[in-house]
Order: C-alpha cells, then structure tokens, then sequence
C-alpha cells in the first residue's frame, strides 16, 4: 500500500512540474517579446520602452533602449517614468476607499465639499444639486478633453490643484452633467481636491500614505523630485522633423491627479497583480475597493463598448481593464484580462509610441511569435507634416524667384479676371492659413507642447507657398510684351 501510495505521488508530482512547464513563457516567446520591443524602439524613434507581463502568476520584465539616451543610462523595469493618464486609477481608488471609510459618498454632490464650485451649459447656471462626485468619477461631468484641458495651468508649487479646479469654476460644459461619458482629463484634478478637503492632507501625502505604502509600492512617487533622487527616473523626449530629443515638458502639478504620479514598470507589474487578486497581502478594505473600481457606470451609452469606471475603462463583462496616458514626453499602457489571467503594462519615455503595441506582446504570449510594429498616428502626423514643411519651403522660395525675375524681364499687361479670381482665392487661403499659425502660438500651450512643431512649420509653409503661387499668378501676366 505505501509502494502504491508513493508511486500516485510521484506521479502527481511529475504531472504538476509538467502543468507548470506549460504555462511559463518560452524561450523564443521572450525572444520574440525582446526582438518585437527593440524594433519598436528603432522604428519609432522612442528612446526607451519597458514592459512588464504578468501570465498565470508569473511576472517577466523586458526593457529596450535608453532610459537617458543623452547619458548613456539603459531602460529597466527600475527605470520611472510618467504614468500619464494610468495615474487616474490611483485616484479613483482614492476616492473608493474614503468611500469606503465612510467619510464621504460617490453619491454626494461636488458642492459638498467644494461649495464655490460651480458649472454652466449654454450659458446658464447648472443646477449643483444634481451634480455628484460620481460624475467626475465616470467622466459624465460635462467637463471633457475638447474643451477644457486648456484651463490647466502651468506650475509646480503646493497651491497648483487648487489653482487648478479654480479655473474650471464656471467652466462651460459640453453637455449636461450624467447624460453622457465623454473623457475629460481634468475630471480626476476636481477629485483630487475633494480628497484633499475631506482628509485635510495634501494630495501627495494622501496618496503616500493611504495607497502607495499599504499597498507595497515602494517605487512609485507624487512628487518629480524624489522620482529623480532615486536616480532611476526617465529623460522625456519628443520628435519633430524625423528626429528625437530630449523634452523638458513644464510643470502641471495641479493635474497630478490625473496624469503626473511617477512609477516603474516592477510596481505595476505588483499593482496589476493586486487589480487580478493575485497579491493576496494587502488589508482587506483595499480588495473590497478595487472590484468596485473595476464596475463601469452603464448608467450611459459605451464608447467602443467600452464604459468607465473609477480610473478604468472596463467591458460589459469586465474580461477586459485597461487605460492608456500620453503626456508630452511620455506614453503609457495597461491591459489586464481577467479570464485569460494575463495583465501587460507598457511605460515608454516619448510620446510617438504606438501603444497598441501591448496587443501584439500579448498576441506573442499567444503563441504568434511573428509580430511587426506600426508607428502611431502621431508618428505619421509628424512624418507628413515634416515632409511638406521641407517640400514646400523651397517651392515657395522658387516661385517667388522666379515671379520677382519675371517683373525684371517683362512688362505688365491687365490681368483676366481669371487670374484675379484665382489670385484673390490664393491670397484668402494664405490669410486663413496665417490666422491658423497664429492661433496656434497663442495656443502654444495646448498645441506646441503636446503635438509635434511640424505642425505649426507646415502651416507657415504652406501659407508661404500659396503666398508664392499668388504672385507667380499676378507676374505671369508680365510675360505678354518683352522689353525691347
């Protein structure tokens, strides 16, 4: 009987080491994840890209390029960078767990505990009653991306949040509060105030205090200084004219609670774990408020089936939680699939990067090793732009020339009233392309500091070579009588 009971142990044994063997990453998937990381690298221009993987429990790093391409400083799932909009779902879990605590209610309303706190739409007064924390929470606020990212000011001193959410009193909205979900990054700023009127703690302290240390993030900061004492934290870069460089994008400390809390990709590879229920030693209260996070409010309509919870986008089903974040310099990715117990979370330092790319690391992981990077939009925005900048300029240049040549060889004779009608659209085309140059430095703020330069080239440019066909026009009539 013990012979027999050894042997079923045995065989227990060497069945559950083969189990296991089953569901650890290959060899050639890592090869394939590290070779599929590194041309992203090459064909983005991103300095630095780090992922991390959880798959059935276990957690992989993989990290290509330069976390300091300037100093040399190679990416590692120590490297820190900008969470960007990823920051939002530590908020939220904020905002949960005084929920949870019993001191205040996502049902209350903003006025609540911002009592000056006041919105309008169509240039009327919103009734603030009707108005809760939740729906900054789900983004259903009336506040949204479009309108209202302007309003966020520049600066790093302690008073920044509140400076912030001051702007955006009497703000006008772009639809009225709850009847729909439309993203609006300054949501998670007016939220991060509530946080800090009701515990009486600076949002940085709240979120050290009450989230990053009981839940074991030991490398995650709210404040750029410490991130950078660390020595650890990422150079941001971004590309304009074919090329990357080094970025320093200002100070936005009034929208940290939205886009500006620091991390590694080995932090979140453990909070990824804990949104799985995998990391089982955090209090109890913490587990309760991270499944209400993961409930989207399907009060409103699904953007692409998608609907919002608190710092998630999430299916119907919940088989599918993710965000993604850019900032100036940064681009950022989580994907976490429940049933398929896999979770991927890509921290880059430059904002060109596709991060759609998580998908096709997570195609690997399924088993499809052939993966090739696309470059994003923004990449090819820059690509076009740039191209034009550089065509159209010397165009310009020529016609002028050869326009000014022309009046020195000829003599003048009326125009048709074809080409003054096409003279005169040509110049109404260059004064609107300068009125758009223009509002775009005046906006430099909004558009210079989070799009590529080539935009604003490639409008002067493009104002210039109409300018240019204008008088090339206007001196063709010149060719009619030579000079004896």
């Amino acid at each position: 009987m013990k012979k027999f009971i050894v042997f079923a142990l045995t065989i227990f044994l060497i069945f559950s080491t083969f189990a296991t063997q089953t569901y650890a990453m290959s060899d050639s998937q890592g090869e394939a994840i590290q070779g599929f990381l590194d041309e992203a690298c090459r064909k983005s221009g991103v300095p630095g890209m780090s992922v991390s993987i959880l798959d059935n429990d276990e957690v992989f790093y993989f990290s290509s390029g330069y976390a300091n391409r300037e100093k040399g400083e190679s990416a590692s799932e120590d490297t820190l960078y900008e969470l960007a909009s990823v920051s939002k779902a530590f908020t939220g879990l904020g905002i949960l767990l005084l929920e949870e605590k019993g001191l205040l209610s996502t049902t209350d309303t903003i006025q609540t505990y911002l009592p000056c706190f006041t919105l309008k739409y169509q240039g009327k007064p919103v009734d603030m009653q009707s108005v809760t924390l939740n729906n900054f929470l789900h983004h259903t606020s009336g506040l949204t991306n479009r309108w209202h990212t302007k309003d966020i000011p520049q600066g790093n001193t302690p008073d920044m949040l509140q400076k912030t959410v001051k702007k955006l009193v009497d703000a006008e909205l772009s639809f009225p509060p709850g009847e729909q979900y439309d993203y609006g990054t300054v949501n998670y700023d007016v939220l991060g105030l509530v946080i800090e009127k009701v515990t009486g703690q600076s949002y940085e302290d709240f979120m050290k205090e009450q989230i990053f240390q009981p839940l074991g993030l030991h490398q995650t900061y709210v404040y750029k200084e410490e991130a950078r004492v660390t020595g650890y934290l990422a150079q941001g870069y971004r590309s304009s004219f074919f090329t990357t460089t080094p970025y320093h994008a200002p100070d936005y400390a009034g929208n940290k609670p939205a886009g500006y809390i620091i991390s590694c990709t080995k932090d979140m590879a453990h909070w990824m774990g804990i949104q799985m229920g995998t990391v089982k030693d955090i209090p109890e209260i913490y587990q309760t408020v991270i499944e209400k996070s993961h409930q989207g409010d399907k009060s409103v309509s699904a953007v692409n089936d998608m609907y919002y919870g608190a710092g998630w986008l999430v299916n119907a089903d919940q088989t599918i939680i993710e965000h993604s974040g850019g900032n100036p310099n940064f681009s950022t990715q989580v994907s976490i699939l429940p049933k398929e117990r896999t979770a991927i979370c890509l921290l880059t330092n430059g904002a060109n990067t596709n991060i759609s790319l998580v998908k096709n690391v997570n195609d690997i992981l399924d088993g499809n090793l052939t993966q090739s990077y696309t470059i994003s939009s923004s990449q090819l925005l820059d690509i076009i732009l740039s191209s034009l900048t550089f065509i159209f300029c010397p165009l310009a240049v020529l016609l002028a020339f050869l326009g000014r040549r022309r009046t020195k060889t000829f003599e003048r004779r009326p125009m048709t009233k074809k080409r003054i009608i096409i003279t005169t659209i040509l110049i109404i085309a260059t004064i609107i392309l300068c009125l758009f140059s223009m509002l775009i430095v005046s906006n430099r703020s909004i558009i210079l500091i989070w799009q590529t330069y080539s935009i604003l080239t490639a409008l002067i440019s493009s104002a210039l070579l109409t300018a240019a066909i204008a008088w090339s026009v206007y001196t063709y009539s010149y060719q009619a009588l030579p000079r004896n």
